[in-house]
């Protein structure tokens, strides 16, 4: 009797022990994503990993269940170790600029890395063989008749998070790709850097091959510095020259003489990705076509012989950005900056004015984009005696318009003009934990009311200007056809002569699209 009962035990043991090596599996995968990631990504990256090894461990034939083994844990284990190398060397989550060196870097310098990068490989390999070790243990534990499940239970899972991507797309947002979005709630989620740097390679690559051929004419419009300024996030609802009651656009209202201000310009999308793009190339909320993205502003000008340059403060690369990053890098002379404010890009401004020619300079500024309080140093904190979120946001907008100010002083003794708009507004909704958000599915006309407006140097002609208030609702997505003749240029199909000509006839429909690709005629908006 004592001998079955100590039989019961040693096999009760045994189980036990071969449950451990899946438990540390686990614990691994679950510590290592509760670094960066939310708890609900890391619950559901834990799911599909607990699926992914029961289902392996059924699989009874040794060669098949090791080949797949070493396929998916490799990867996963390889996940793991980019998580925690971002992590323990740069105390950072893994990004896109981790995955573009990765995909980078050539044979010799991967293996010269090696060295210097031993401990993260070391980790990976850890991982990996407990992975293995995992799989191959315990292979009796589950029973024959329940070990159909946890595979059926993977794809379920798995079907489950491509729906709930799938009506996320349809409902709120189409700018991050439905695979990305599946992926980031598997155990392999930094394959979404990866997807979107490989994604974004192909945007800029196929932006360069697909720019048109056209003839075009120049006209002399009196002018030789070009700066096209896009704003991001500034709503007219806070700024002074607009009506709002604090003084937030007092440089702008100062040089009111020399500015044509649109008093109702549009944006046709409620996102950044979404508005530039369309603001400038030929792409449309009703012809939204990427191939259209090759004509563009910037590849007009080069036609017509302008110095171009591209200097940022927004991000380089991502789905939010590489649309925008293709059109600049087609410039001659480009920089994103990092550090600092929107101030950080006039010591680049004056380098290039400095240059000899006509020139376009483009200068795309982080402006007003939440949160709103980290856009303007401490020093520039003028409004201090009202909320939080609309005292930051009132000094987001008061920091560009001194931003504005330094352009306009250090352009005054020279033939210049600046042409602004913002890429969309934001929603101001004090019940919200965000009171300044971004809109995104059926975005209301505040989420879209931007300001625009073209100033003149000074030095530029009184007949060769055109200031005052334009009152016609005029939506940014034509900001190409604007920006061309702003600059002079003319296409040999088109019959617009200048720009003051066309915007006195300017009569269309203003269209939306907002962030599902569902379109709206500006007139029944709310």
């Amino acid at each position: 009797m004592s001998l079955i009962i100590e039989k019961n035990r040693s096999k009760k043991s045994a189980l036990f022990l071969t449950w451990i090596p899946l438990v540390l599996s686990i614990l691994a995968v679950v510590l290592i994503n509760f670094i960066n990631a939310r708890y609900n990504a890391v619950i559901n990256r834990t799911l599909i990993f607990i699926l992914l090894m029961l289902a392996l461990r059924c699989i009874g034939n040794n060669f098949v269940r090791n080949l797949a083994g070493a396929f998916f844990l490799g990867l996963i284990a390889t996940d793991l170790a980019l998580q925690l190398y971002a992590w323990t060397n740069f105390n950072s989550i893994f990004t896109y600029g981790f995955a573009l060196s990765v995909m980078n870097t050539n044979g010799s310098e991967a293996y010269s890395m090696l060295g210097l990068y031993w401990r993260d490989c070391s980790i990976f390999l850890a991982l990996f063989v407990l992975f293995i070790l995992t799989i191959n243990s315990g292979l009796d534990a589950i029973p024959n008749k329940f070990r159909k499940y946890p595979l059926i239970l993977l794809i379920l899972l798995l079907t489950g998070y491509t729906v709930q991507a799938a009506l996320h797309q349809m409902r709120k947002s189409k700018v991050d790709s439905m695979a990305q979005r599946v992926m980031n709630s598997t155990p392999l989620s930094t394959s979404k850097v990866f997807m979107q740097a490989f994604a974004d390679i192909n945007v800029v690559a196929n932006i360069n091959k697909n720019a048109p051929d056209y003839k075009i004419t120049t006209t002399d419009t009196g002018i030789d510095n070009y700066i096209l300024i896009v704003g991001e996030s500034e709503r007219t609802s806070n700024m002074s020259i607009y009506g709002y009651e604090r003084e937030t656009t007092p440089q702008l209202e100062s040089q009111q003489n020399n500015i044509l201000l649109f008093r109702h310009a549009v944006s046709p999308a409620p996102v950044t990705i979404m508005a530039v793009p369309l603001a400038l190339t030929a792409a449309s909320v009703k012809k939204p076509e990427p191939v259209l993205y090759g004509d563009n502003i910037i590849g007009v000008a080069n036609k017509a012989g302008y110095e171009t340059h591209w200097y940022s403060r927004q991000g380089k690369g991502g789905a939010y950005n590489n649309v925008i990053t293709g059109i600049a890098m087609n410039t001659k002379q480009h920089q994103w900056v990092e550090g600092g404010f929107d101030d950080a890009l006039l010591p680049l401004l004056s380098q290039a004015l400095a240059k000899p020619g006509k020139k376009l300079i483009v200068l795309h500024i982080y402006g007003s984009h939440e949160p709103a309080c980290k856009r303007f140093p401490e020093t520039a904190s003028f409004f201090k005696d009202g909320s939080k979120a609309d005292d930051c946001y009132d000094n987001s907008v008061r920091f560009t318009d001194e931003f504005m100010g330094k352009i306009f002083s250090q352009l005054s003794h020279s033939r210049s003009s600046v042409f602004y708009f913002s890429d969309h507004a934001l929603i101001r909704d004090p019940s919200r934990a965000v009171v300044y958000s971004h809109a995104g599915a059926n975005p209301p006309k505040e989420a879209l009311s931007v300001p625009a407006f073209i100033w003149y140097s000074p030095e530029v002609a009184e007949n060769k200007k055109w200031t005052g208030d334009y009152n016609t609702p005029w939506s940014t997505d034509d900001t190409n056809t604007l920006a061309e003749l702003w600059l002079g240029v003319h296409r040999a199909e088109s019959k617009d002569k200048s720009l003051k000509s066309w915007l006195q006839t300017y009569q269309k429909p203003i269209m939306i699209m907002d962030t599902t690709g569902k379109t709206y005629n500006w007139n029944s908006m709310h």
